[in-house]
């Protein structure tokens, strides 16, 4: 079952057919029993949702529909399974804005039962807040052995703790995925605000973003719209999906343990990525933007796999950089540029959400099938509405500072020998520039690069500051076409100084190539 993309949104009917098409052949091809999906709006949209869909059934037994189930469609829930981290990692930022708490906090500050969990060597550093925020605590990946930990209680893990944690590399010093890390800081929420973690994540931010049909157990959800979890069996056909008990909410709850809908992670997407807009942010009293854009920058860098080798043996280099934030993933592609995700693997569930950073707009797929392939369709459909719908996922234009463009004013005046800019290097020029070049010799160079396009300080006259490609709010560059029959144009720089009432650091003019 599938709804039909929304009246005003800016997809083509080809676009919502094909990414229709697309999560329906997951089911097809028993990658998974179901799936739900939505394309979510942008920075530049008032809607949440620009397209949803779904595909498959909410519960297969023996490779059939289970008598009175019904198909998945775009009020389904399911479980989030990781993508809970990102809620737990908002809350312990909310709190340190509260001054509850720091990140450079050692965990036992926090959560006495932790001393003497972490192994440590001689002069290391405790391991802090923002080490397990970040995955650098050194805690040794525990997937799948977490997934299956939800139900534990806090007694249970108090007994964990004092038996001790292993680890696989001294703090600070690499990253490794670590469940039991945020399964430490939900308990840091229960001690810090003597409430409990699950509390805290509704109070603070579901019930204030409209998530109604977001909890951490099925009483707090409607369990009529629940997808049943399968595990895959080791057959290809659609008898392959095997029902999944559902657990307890419990101490790793904190890691994994959200049941949610595409709408409501929508809702929390649009929520994290107005950090861009704050402007345009109507829930910034929740946590400011300024924390948020603190959870969506690379803290810790990942490895990735090398891309295939040349002729030569060697590699061009790597398809991505990616790396962690704090409960959020960060990755730049050369194709798309900077997207922020998170994914969720749990017993009978796959899910993913992901988001482009300049525009905002973002897909969230949710699946009841254990680690259904949730991460690959999402990013396929980011692709998909990238080159079919043009300036959907467009890169965010810099702009100017207003003083830059003043400068560049009174900078393009000297260029072209105006009279009345004979003042403007005294007035413009910060200190080093007559210690770097001199204003004779910037001035000879202008004429020879010009020269060699066949241009005259006449075509400057043309060239005006908001004309300039902005590479940033304090650096501008210009590009002029050479004269008919010659390759090398003009290639124009300038850039401030780093003071608030910033002067001209930089003003090169070089031959450019077409």
């Amino acid at each position: 079952m599938t709804d039909p993309a929304p009246a005003t949104s800016p997809l083509p009917a080809e676009t919502f057919a094909a990414l229709t098409e697309l999560f329906a052949a997951a089911v097809a091809e028993h990658r998974t029993a179901g799936i739900t999906w939505a394309v979510v709006g942008g920075h530049a949209h008032g809607e949440t949702l620009l397209a949803a869909g779904a595909a498959g059934h909410r519960h297969l037994v023996d490779g059939a529909p289970a008598p009175g189930s019904a198909p998945m469609d775009p009020g389904t829930v399911s479980r989030i399974a990781s993508m809970t981290k990102s809620f737990t990692a908002a809350t312990v930022l909310a709190l340190r804005e509260e001054g509850a708490l720091r990140l450079d906090d050692p965990v036992a500050a926090q959560l006495p039962e932790a001393a003497g969990a972490f192994a440590r060597e001689a002069g290391e550093a405790e391991v802090t807040l923002r080490h397990l925020l970040t995955m650098s605590s050194g805690l040794v990946t525990d997937n799948p052995w977490g997934d299956r930990q939800e139900a534990m209680t806090r007694e249970a893990f108090a007994e964990l703790l004092r038996q001790g944690l292993g680890r696989v590399h001294p703090v600070d010093s690499g990253f490794e995925y670590s469940n039991t890390g945020y399964a430490l800081l939900g308990r840091v929420i229960d001690e810090v605000t003597g409430s409990d973690y699950r509390e805290e994540i509704r109070r603070r931010f579901l019930e204030p973003l409209g998530m109604t049909d977001t909890g951490f157990a099925a009483e707090d959800i409607d369990r009529q719209r629940l997808a049943t979890g399968h595990r895959l069996a080791d057959r290809e056909d659609a008898t392959r999906f095997e029902t999944v008990p559902l657990d307890s909410p419990g101490v790793y709850g904190a890691m994994a343990g959200l049941f949610s809908t595409t709408a409501d992670v929508a809702r929390w997407v649009r929520f994290l990525a107005a950090a861009e807009t704050p402007a345009q942010d109507p829930h910034g009293a929740l946590l400011p933007a300024a924390a948020r854009r603190e959870m969506q920058q690379i803290h810790r860098i990942q490895r990735t796999p090398p891309l295939p080798p040349d002729a030569g043996g060697r590699s061009p280099g790597f398809d991505r950089v990616r790396g962690y934030g704090f409960g959020l993933v960060v990755e730049r592609f050369p194709d798309l540029g900077d997207v922020v995700s998170h994914s969720g693997g749990y017993p009978g569930y796959g899910s993913y959400m992901v988001w482009h950073r300049d525009s905002g707009v973002g897909v969230v797929a949710l699946a009841n099938s254990k680690y259904a392939p949730a991460t690959a369709l999402s990013m396929q459909a980011l692709r998909l509405l990238r080159e079919q719908v043009p300036g959907l996922l467009a890169p965010r234009a810099e702009v100017a500072d207003p003083r830059t463009l003043q400068a560049a004013e009174a900078a393009l005046a000297w260029l072209r020998g105006d009279p009345a800019a004979a003042e403007v290097p005294g007035a413009w020029f910060a200190d080093n520039m007559d210690l770097d070049t001199s204003r004779e010799e910037r001035l000879r160079r202008l004429d020879t690069a010009l020269a060699g396009a066949g241009l005259t300080r006449e075509n400057l006259t043309r060239v005006a500051p908001e004309q300039a490609q902005v590479l940033s709010p304090a650096q501008l560059r210009w590009h002029l076409a050479p004269a008919a029959g010659l390759e090398a144009g003009v290639q124009i720089d300038l850039l401030m100084d780093p003071r608030r009432e910033a002067r001209i650091q930089g003003l090169d003019v070089t031959p450019r190539a077409r």
